[in-house]
């Protein structure tokens, strides 16, 4: 057994080998190129994004000991299997002054930026995905920690072609790096931790150098210059608009779908699994399990359904002077009922409207944590909406 053992053990160390060594001379032998030095094309858009970001956090105008790292992903394409393209670079987070700890809920976005990049690349006939990451090393140079090392064997593994963008505002309009960028790849990936890496693989620019430099600059200045009230715009959002006004909206006219309180806390495995089966099985009826109906809307549903079932005893003759005229009555009371929620809704939707147009010429330049409070706020308010309308669209009763 043991010698059998010993066998299969080394056949799976040859076999793991034996891919390795293929998928690193795949692109070699059939392109006659090596991926791990292949150039890549930074377009205008990218470069804007990464320092307009980059620079809220890391310039000659703040103190060095408030410079921080941040962090991002790159969207782009491969053409030919032999050159890169860098399309888009979104902010996703910033660290410490060297150091960027990815959480939770930035793993999440990334996620949900992988799909929705997904499903536009299918529906423009494009082949745009993750081509590799970017952050900032301010006043550091271009090089790899131990933990970048370890993020490139990561986008590297899964794509040979990835490659690292490092910005360093301190490194502008220098010789070697004119924009202050430069692209980094893991010329063996194979040794894991141990790799070694290059950091002068070739950029090519969508317009000259020069001109790139000089548009950002113009940019940055008035990121930098808006930056904090767009970021007070954003906080109005999350602490009135969503935290006070729609929660005030939702306790009093409560009409998206609430979360039941009776989830039970255990330490029991079986009953856990007993309790978390929806998880893992298709049920219809699941919203009625997890979700309860707010009164408010509740209430409502009652009163439509009293509504309908009084009308539908009519055999559908709508010409009937008394239909019409219990029909016109029943309406006039469920949008009575809803007039207040509308008001309300309005009036907060006019405000989160102002304030998204305020922050609006300057969302390419906010992270992970800034986008999110737009957009959880959009998501309930829109939820709101759309129950809403829908009660009103039953209170035409159109049998």
């Amino acid at each position: 057994m043991k010698l059998q053992k010993e066998k299969e053990d080394n056949f799976s160390s040859d076999t793991d080998e034996m891919i390795e060594i293929s998928k690193r001379e795949f692109y070699i032998q059939k392109y006659g190129i090596d991926p791990a030095i292949t150039p890549v094309n930074l377009s205008y858009n990218a470069y804007k994004r990464i320092v307009g970001y980059a620079m809220r956090y890391g310039n000659n105008d703040l103190p060095q000991k408030m410079w921080r790292e941040v962090y991002g992903i790159l969207v782009g394409s491969i053409k030919d299997n032999k050159e890169v393209f860098v399309k888009d670079a979104i902010p996703v987070m910033v660290g410490d002054r060297a150091y960027v700890e990815y959480k939770s809920k930035h793993y999440v976005d990334t996620a949900q930026f992988n799909t929705t990049i997904y499903e536009r690349a299918i529906q423009d006939n494009k082949e745009d995905f993750f081509v590799g990451w970017w952050h900032t090393h301010p006043g550091i140079g271009f090089i790899f920690s131990p933990r970048d090392v370890e993020t490139q064997l990561f986008y590297q593994g899964v794509n040979p072609f990835a490659i690292a963008l490092v910005f360093d505002h301190c490194q502008k309009e220098s010789k070697s790096y004119y924009l202050g960028i430069a692209g980094i790849r893991l010329k063996n990936p194979d040794r894991g931790m141990f790799a070694t890496y290059s950091n002068s693989i070739e950029l090519k620019f969508e317009y000259p150098k020069e001109k790139m430099v000089k548009n950002v600059e113009k940019i940055t200045k008035e990121v930098n210059k808006n930056i904090k009230d767009a970021l007070t715009e954003i906080k109005y959002i999350d602490e009135i608009l969503r935290k006070r006004y729609l929660a005030q909206l939702q306790r009093n006219f409560g009409l998206i779908m609430v979360l039941k309180r009776d989830v039970k806390i255990t330490e029991d495995e079986t009953e856990a699994e007993d309790d978390d089966y929806y998880l893992y099985e298709w049920d219809p009826d699941i919203d009625k399990k997890i979700f309860r109906i707010p009164k408010f809307r509740e209430k409502i549903e009652r009163e439509l359904q009293k509504y309908e079932a009084i009308l539908s005893e009519f055999e559908a003759d709508e010409k009937d002077p008394e239909f019409k005229k219990k029909k016109a009555k029943y309406k006039k009371k469920i949008n009575e009922m809803l007039a207040k929620p509308t008001q309300w809704h309005t009036k907060i939707m006019n405000d989160f409207t102002q304030r998204v147009g305020n922050v609006s010429p300057y969302f390419d330049y906010l992270d992970t944590d800034e986008r999110k409070i737009i957009e959880h706020f959009e998501e309930r308010i829109s939820e709101y909406h759309k129950v809403l309308d829908d009660l009103k669209s039953r209170s035409e009763f159109n049998l």
